[in-house]
């Protein structure tokens, strides 16, 4: 892949003013020609140079992707569907008949049960973290199901329809399984994923310095010079807007290609 910006300076001139430039992730997209010299640049190098291996999404991932999208919204859905379909009577619509509505959402019902049983074990394989979308999940499939195990017998009773106990099934189990699961979800309440913008950065080693700048003197002569002429004209262009001092800009532009992470770690950049 390729990163929104094809140099430092562009990046420098898209900066915010309530950014707080990282003078790492700068010399990166400086250098993002280069991903494996990246790699060495600190944490925000790393997550660059992943970018940039990452191959772009063909066609048939793209369609695998969509249909995935529509079969989990299909399954959100389901159970809202099977509550509508039982008490779906209007103006605009007739009533539909419990030979046909009963069967119809005991299916919904089922996508729905297996659509919590699917969404828990990704989330607790995903870490288990605290997530209102999920809670609200499992909140809206046990009220369907509650709903539903109401109003089923009463269209059927109304429309002498034998209900067979099998077509509870799915309603039953979609409302155990989703309050099961808003109640699992909400004890992960105060479980929160870390914000990586927050998250304390630990300090830079020298060997880490002194790798990354070994690795920025892989780059040929030539190219070396013209990233470097970038990433300093991109440290004038923050400079000029304020986003960092003069002082930062000098420290900055006398640092090895490659080094500017520790400015960010450590506040400070040995030349």
């Amino acid at each position: 892949m390729t990163l929104a910006h094809p140099d430092a300076r562009s990046w420098a001139e898209a900066r915010s003013a309530a950014d707080t430039p990282r003078l790492g992730m700068l010399e990166a997209v400086a250098c993002q020609a280069h991903p494996e010299v990246v790699a060495t640049f600190g944490e925000d190098g790393a997550a660059v140079a992943e970018l940039l291996g990452r191959r772009p999404a063909g066609a048939v991932r793209r369609g695998l992707t969509g249909i995935g999208i529509l079969l989990a919204v299909i399954g959100v859905l389901a159970p809202v569907v099977g509550v509508a379909v039982l008490g779906a009577e209007s103006y605009l619509i007739d009533r539909v008949p419990a030979d046909v509505s009963v069967p119809i959402a005991a299916v919904a019902f089922a996508v729905g049960a297996v659509t919590v049983v699917v969404a828990a074990i990704a989330w607790w394989r995903g870490g288990a973290t605290w997530s209102g979308l999920l809670c609200g999940l499992g909140v809206v499939a046990a009220v369907c199901g509650v709903f539903a195990s109401v109003s089923m017998p009463t269209v059927s009773g109304r429309d002498g329809y034998a209900l067979d106990v099998l077509m509870l099934v799915p309603v039953w189990a979609t409302l155990v399984l989703g309050v099961l699961l808003a109640l699992l979800v909400l004890s992960r309440f105060r479980v929160r994923e870390p914000d990586e913008t927050d998250a304390a950065r630990g300090a830079v080693t020298v060997s880490e310095r002194h790798a990354a700048e070994q690795a920025a003197r892989s780059i040929p002569e030539a190219e070396r010079a013209a990233i470097i002429a970038d990433r300093d004209e991109a440290l004038g262009i923050l400079a000029e807007r304020g986003l960092i001092d003069q002082e930062t800009r000098e420290r900055a532009v006398r640092a090895p290609l490659g080094t500017l992470f520790t400015l960010d770690a450590t506040g400070r950049t040995s030349a």
